[in-house]
């Protein structure tokens, strides 16, 4: 073998072991999340406007109207989830497809695709076939 076929062929194998560690890490960051229970506690003010809410007013008692929480906001994908989507499609024969959907958003690869478009490029991601 000569040496420049070596040389494919380390750089072939690191490429595979690389996204191999992304699949790994988006693994295990999606096993501790799944793991976690979030707690909620009343706080003792909290607890008693709720108390408030459910009594109806008495006459001479004046009623508060509290504000209307809004919908919390999707939570923002991260570089490393977008990362490990893109390497399974990758690796599942649509290599062209994710580097199309890394152009659209106006980057040449992954790393200078601004965060603003990783929710939407992770949907496109996610419809491949």
């Amino acid at each position: 073998m000569s040496k420049i076929k070596l040389a494919l062929d380390v750089v072939s194998d690191l490429k595979s072991l690389t996204e191999s560690i992304e699949t790994l890490v988006h693994a295990m960051e999606s096993n501790e999340v799944a793991n976690e229970e979030p707690t909620k506690k009343k706080s003792k003010t909290k607890a008693k406007v709720e108390e408030s809410e459910n009594k109806e007013p008495e006459v001479g008692e004046a009623t508060i109207e509290t504000p209307v929480e809004e919908a919390p906001e999707e939570k923002q994908p991260t570089l490393e989830e977008v990362r490990a989507a893109m390497a399974d499609k990758s690796r599942d024969g649509h290599r062209e497809a994710v580097k199309a959907i890394i152009t659209k958003y106006g980057a040449n690869n992954l790393s200078s695709l601004d965060s603003k478009h990783y929710a939407a490029a992770l949907k496109e991601v996610g419809e491949l076939k």
